[in-house]
């Protein structure tokens, strides 16, 4: 616990120099978490201005949606972890990276984020770490997890769809989705492996 809480005020005390977050209309934050989430942002996130720029979007974007009366973003393995998009997942990497702090979430998921994994993917401390020695390999782990997340999306609704309409073409199809879900998981295994290795190498 000291140790985790030694990294966590290391990371803050980096960041306590930082700009300011963005403040933006929440039009813009979903057009602006959209871009980072497919690897377009409108400014680098390696860079003390692209971080300002996320995070002000995760503020605007998450007070829109606690207006609304919904929690923002969806945490995988939570309840209705289904609804999990690839934006979502883009931004809980982001934060367990230390690019998203935890104030830049709305109050009723604070307490959650501590407690959140994505099945492959480093730690949150871990991530930290790394981030600190490889955020353009921490940019490409990001990019992964959200592009698995978007093949297996695609794969239960090819799924779905077989199951309505059955016939060889649909199964040929179901054949193809499964192979780029299965590349897909091996990106991502591979990026998170070489944030691993840095990890373990900025350790010794």
């Amino acid at each position: 616990m000291q140790r985790r809480g030694f990294v966590l005020a290391f990371v803050a005390a980096l960041c306590a120099c930082a700009p300011a977050p963005v403040r933006m209309p929440a039009a813009r934050a979903s057009e602006v978490l959209n871009l980072f989430a497919a690897g377009r942002g409108p400014a680098d996130l390696c860079s003390a201005e692209g971080r300002a720029m996320l995070r002000g979007a995760v503020r605007a974007y998450g007070e829109e949606m606690y207006v609304s009366g919904l929690t923002w973003p969806a945490l995988p393995g939570a309840e209705g972890s289904e609804n999990v998009t690839q934006v979502d997942v883009s931004v809980l990497i982001a934060f367990a990276a230390g690019f998203v702090r935890t104030s830049d979430f709305q109050q009723p998921l604070r307490g959650k984020l501590a407690l959140f994994t994505i099945a492959g993917l480093p730690d949150v401390i871990s991530l930290r770490r790394a981030a600190r020695v490889a955020c353009a390999d921490i940019k490409t782990l990001q990019q992964a997890a959200a592009r698995v997340l978007i093949e297996t999306d695609r794969m239960a609704d090819m799924v779905a769809s077989a199951r309505r309409r059955g016939g060889a073409e649909a199964v040929e199809r179901l054949v193809r989705q499964s192979e780029r879900v299965e590349r897909a998981q091996e990106d991502m295994r591979e990026a998170a492996a070489v944030v691993e290795a840095l990890i373990e190498a900025h350790r010794l």
